[in-house]
């Protein structure tokens, strides 16, 4: 609870002048002439000075002391000064710039919700102060962070429609849109957002000379989602009668999509290359279920038969699968090595587990069959070089019934 010191004045009249003096030299108001009758003490002009729960003084000295708090990174301490300084100042709770400093100390302090509405604040009190700007900013890596993808779109939105627009913010509202509308199913809106977005990163190089800024990281992300849900489209499962052509599809997305993500990895943001690590496994590890769920063909007749198709699949696919765990490793020794800890390091974890399951289940399984592993991969050798030498044969007789 922020106060003022406050002081009762006494009606005694000896003592009244020399009283109001002391008060007006000690705290620097004005002397009031003493009341006759008692009456509700009435608070005093302390030269500013505002008590809080958690930190004193003037709104000089709190301002100061905050903003040496967020220089320091002391974002507790920055919080405390900023909120006391508000409660008490009203002119510092006009202030855009103190109010997007406690946004600043908030964020750094974890608690993304407050930070989200103090920025929040700012945009919709002063829409024409620099800090505004900047505002918009902060909040879309916020959204992306706590996964409000229609909050994304909506910021998208608002930086999209301000006055006198830069190109780097452009960047940042198409990709804010595009994400929000990948993620919604719009993949046609999506596209083209992302599509005008990257057109602009080409145009002005930006971030092609190290690491990427967050607009140009989250377009490459959000392309990567556009590859993926494209290459998820492409069924397996039945095999469709061109199943080896939908699979050089969809393996062709996916790796289109990877390397959308592997651009998206060098933001400044680590959360966007935590974010796509995570993605990249996800892929693989979706990829390696849809095409181990496929049944034996009708030609497995016997047990055998359909232990043999069975195994087969295990070591044509198993890298799939061994990729999307190494992919999980990268991503969780990024939260290891640089402190980042999010929701999508704890999925990597998890996922990670669920494929390291996986592996074990599949291999166990097949010790159990009538032969091993080396058996399969031979027989996986022999099967592969029949049908190259099928499809040259094929190749072959359609150029000379083509010649003829």
């Amino acid at each position: 609870m922020m106060t003022h010191r406050r002081r009762t004045l006494r009606p005694s009249p000896s003592l009244a002048a020399a009283w109001l003096c002391l008060a007006a030299a000690a705290c620097g108001g004005a002397p009031q002439e003493a009341a006759r009758t008692p009456q509700a003490p009435q608070p005093i002009d302390a030269s500013n000075q505002i008590i809080g729960t958690r930190a004193e003084g003037t709104a000089k000295e709190l301002q100061a002391r905050g903003e040496r708090a967020l220089l320091a990174q002391s974002w507790q301490k920055a919080v405390d000064a900023f909120e006391a300084l508000i409660a008490g100042d009203p002119k510092a709770a006009d202030d855009p710039q103190i109010i997007y400093d406690l946004a600043l100390a908030y964020e750094g302090l974890g608690d993304r919700e407050k930070a989200r509405a103090r920025y929040r604040e700012v945009v919709r009190r002063f829409p024409t102060d620099p800090n505004a700007r900047s505002a918009l900013a902060r909040e879309v890596s916020l959204d992306a962070y706590l996964e409000d993808w229609i909050a994304l779109g909506e910021v998208g939105e608002q930086i999209l429609a301000r006055p006198g627009i830069e190109v780097a913010d452009k960047m940042l509202g198409l990709g804010a849109r595009g994400l929000a509308r990948i993620i919604a199913g719009d993949e046609t809106g999506a596209s083209r957002d992302v599509n005008d977005g990257l057109d602009l990163v080409e145009e002005t190089r930006f971030g092609a000379t190290g690491q990427l800024p967050v607009a140009a990281a989250m377009l490459k992300y959000a392309q990567g989602e556009i590859r993926k849900v494209r290459s998820e489209k492409i069924v397996l499962n039945p095999p469709p009668p061109d199943f080896v052509h939908k699979l050089e599809m969809r393996c062709q997305l996916l790796l289109d999509a990877q390397s959308s993500y592997a651009d998206a990895i060098r933001s400044v943001d680590l959360h966007w290359a935590a974010m796509s690590g995570y993605r990249v496994g996800e892929m693989y590890r979706s990829l390696h279920q849809h095409l181990m769920m496929i049944p034996p063909t009708d030609k497995a007749k016997t047990e055998s038969d359909k232990q043999l198709f069975y195994g087969i699949m295990h070591v044509r696919y198993r890298a799939l699968l061994e990729k999307g765990i190494e992919m999980m490793k990268r991503t969780l020794a990024l939260g290891e090595r640089t402190g980042v800890a999010s929701a999508w390091m704890k999925r990597a974890e998890s996922a990670k587990a669920e494929m390291d399951r996986a592996l074990e289940e599949e291999q166990a399984t097949i010790k159990r069959f009538p032969f091993t592993e080396e058996t399969l991969e031979k027989t996986l050798e022999i099967m592969k070089k029949k049908a190259a030498d099928d499809a040259a044969k094929a190749s072959s007789g359609a150029a000379t019934r083509a010649k003829k």
